[in-house]
């Protein structure tokens, strides 16, 4: 059985860079809050950074577990990735405001 991805890097739009870079945790938690069985990594300038849109990376390897037979000890193995589960992501983040999650 492979295993699915469950880790996403969200890179945020080099426009918004500092507004997420203050918004960070409450990004992570709305992101969460969407997404609970996901964990998220948030990039506020990220080099592949769109001026207006996130970006998200799948992290689609991992280590051999206890319970895998690798091949060799350096052995990596590749995750699956459901084909909807990022534009379902990107809709979320194109909801979030960072203006009304941070306060100064």
């Amino acid at each position: 059985m492979q295993h699915k991805v469950s880790e996403f890097i969200v890179i945020a739009p080099s426009g918004m860079g500092k507004a997420i870079e203050w918004a960070e945790k409450q990004l992570l938690s709305y992101l969460e809050g969407n997404f609970p069985f996901y964990h998220f990594r948030v990039e506020p300038f990220g080099p592949f950074a769109d001026e207006w849109d996130f970006g998200v990376i799948p992290i689609m390897n991992r280590p051999p577990a206890a319970t895998d037979k690798p091949t060799s000890s350096d052995a990596t193995f590749m995750l699956a990735l459901d084909p909807t589960v990022i534009p379902e992501i990107m809709h979320v983040l194109r909801s979030f405001d960072p203006a009304g999650a941070t306060t100064h």
